[in-house]
């Protein structure tokens, strides 16, 4: 084995490694969002004698979204990663295993993320209904809300589209 082919292995076994700890962190956060969404909703919705806490309930869709935004960063690092690999690197076992998958990924998963943020937004908005007097605040809130779902949402869906159609790095062919 040549120097430059064990390079290349260590460089993969690394990149693999890295790809884990993305994909544990990914893991993490959505635990983590799901927790705190459901804490927060939770004390959102309870009502005290002289305690409303639902006020709690206009941040937890921002919170969702900030989550949204961790756990679709490290998903596109995880694509960014396996696109890499399989437009440059010559392992070509490798490569075609990273095309092949790419175009069959979960599709369950890509709509996970936006649709946990709408059921948020829907929840907090059912319960804010009947307790918030100031109705314009709240369908102002629903359309920022709604819309920062569906920006977040849409950006990923393009930056994943540039990864599997654009070359990462443009008029350079594979390292050697």
């Amino acid at each position: 084995m040549s120097d430059k082919d064990s390079g290349i292995d260590r460089f993969l076994k690394a990149l693999n490694d890295e790809k884990l700890e993305a994909q544990k962190r990914r893991a993490e956060f959505n635990k983590l969002k799901l927790t705190f969404i459901g804490g927060l909703f939770a004390l959102g919705s309870v009502e005290f004698k002289n305690i409303d806490l639902a006020l709690v309930l206009y941040i937890v869709p921002f919170i969702s979204i900030c989550f949204d935004l961790y756990i679709l960063g490290e998903d596109y690092g995880i694509k960014r990663m396996g696109g890499f690999v399989r437009q440059q690197l010559p392992s070509e076992v490798e490569a075609k295993w990273e095309e092949w998958i790419g175009q069959r990924r979960d599709p369950f998963a890509t709509w996970a993320v936006p649709y946990l943020s709408v059921l948020v937004v829907v929840a907090c908005a059912a319960v804010l209904w009947e307790r918030q007097p100031n109705k314009i605040f709240y369908a102002i809130w629903i359309v920022v809300n709604s819309a920062a779902v569906f920006s977040v949402f849409r950006y990923s869906q393009v930056l994943r589209r540039r990864l599997l159609f654009f070359p990462i790095l443009e008029n350079e062919g594979p390292l050697d």
